[in-house]
């Protein structure tokens, strides 16, 4: 046994250095730099990787001291072929690790985004402990593609200049106004994929010049109840995931949507959901994720007109954590009766809401079954 094992090592250890290197990108630097020590033949080859990643257990491996696993950081940035452009950069130190303490040393952690960034980074992932100002640096790097941060700030205005970026991810950004989040748009000008998750910042939007992107194709928007994210910055996606808030009354035309992901809150709005359908005439698939949690809706009241992208387009409609209520009952129906392209009706994850009938799943299945259906094609699934 112990020889068939030398001889799996013997024929990685063969393979080509390219290869090796691949397989080595998918490890953490503290992890591939443990590879080092295996043989001569694996001593040189975590130094070739183009990728850097510093986490948790990084931190952890040099004993939670921020002083070690600085340390550690540079040396590996240091030390990883200097006239070689690194690809891509995670750094992602957790609260749950690190706690929010005030003693994270941030002119550290800027002078190592300095490096990275000068190195012709590509894909930059950044994760800190507590809410620190983005190392200005980043939003002049004319080489990033993808950038995504997570539990950072930006307090002071910067002029932003991303001329390749495609992919920007801000989650648990804090911004003092809202002009700035403003520049950041308009310093991309052709990002495709574009992520937002509780951003935190005033809600004066008056005067604010927020962009409509060109070249955006997949949005992704779960944001602060208090600030109203205007959504004509994505109104040209093809794909939109979205938190339906029940202040949100005004929707643009989405002429490009053809994938709609819709999360609606624990206060359900039917004619907000209605009124944002008519909003996509090219709609062609919507998924409506019900909450989980006891959720109150208004009732349904039959729309005066239906939907175009309903009428016409929509070939798929899915539902998840359905729970029969009469209002989710009458919309299921409301599109089965009127979908003349559909093709599947999609029910997941069937939870019967005992609180307010005592309809058994079986009872909820066979009342969709019997509902009448404006497309002969149509495929009424329950996962």
């Amino acid at each position: 046994m112990s020889n068939g094992g030398m001889e799996t090592k013997d024929r990685i250890s063969a393979l080509p250095d390219e290869i090796l290197c691949h397989i080595l990108s998918f490890l953490s630097t503290h992890d591939s730099f443990a590879t080092s020590f295996l043989s001569k033949r694996w001593q040189p080859l975590w130094l070739f990787s183009p990728i850097l990643h510093l986490d948790d257990q990084t931190f952890i491996r040099n004993g939670r001291s921020y002083s070690s696993f600085f340390n550690f950081a540079y040396g590996t940035l240091f030390k990883c072929r200097m006239h070689q452009p690194l690809r891509v950069a995670r750094f992602n130190l957790t609260p749950r690790t690190c706690g929010y303490g005030s003693d994270f040393p941030y002119s550290l952690f800027k002078i190592w985004v300095s490096t990275v960034v000068q190195r012709g980074i590509q894909q930059l992932v950044i994760e800190i402990p507590r809410a620190l100002e983005v190392p200005h640096i980043i939003w002049t790097c004319k080489t990033l593609v993808v950038l995504k941060l997570y539990r950072l700030s930006v307090d002071v205005f910067v002029k932003v200049h991303l001329p390749v970026l495609k992919t920007l991810h801000l989650d648990f950004l804090f911004v003092s106004k809202s002009q700035y989040l403003a520049e950041i748009l308009h310093g991309c000008p052709v990002l495709e994929d574009f992520r937002a998750y509780h951003i935190f910042l005033d809600n004066k939007l008056d005067g604010v010049d927020f962009p409509t992107m060109p070249k955006l194709v997949r949005a992704d928007l779960k944001l602060d109840y208090v600030f109203e994210f205007p959504l004509k910055v994505v109104s040209n996606v093809e794909h939109f995931r979205f938190f339906l808030k029940l202040k949100k009354e005004s929707f643009p035309i989405f002429k490009n949507l053809l994938h709609l992901e819709l999360h609606l809150g624990l206060n359900i709005q039917w004619h907000l959901v209605i009124k944002m359908l008519s909003h996509c005439p090219k709609l062609e698939t919507i998924m409506l994720h019900m909450p989980v949690e006891p959720f109150s809706s208004t009732s349904w009241i039959s729309p005066q007109f239906v939907p175009h992208c309903v009428a016409s387009q929509l070939k798929r409609c899915s539902i998840f954590n359905y729970t029969g209520r009469k209002s989710e009952l009458q919309f299921t129906k409301f599109i089965l009766q009127n979908s003349t392209a559909l093709q599947t009706m999609t029910i997941h994850k069937i939870r019967p809401n005992y609180s307010s009938n005592h309809q058994s799943k079986f009872q909820m299945i066979q009342e969709l079954v019997m509902c009448p259906k404006s497309s002969a094609k149509c495929k009424l699934l329950f996962k």
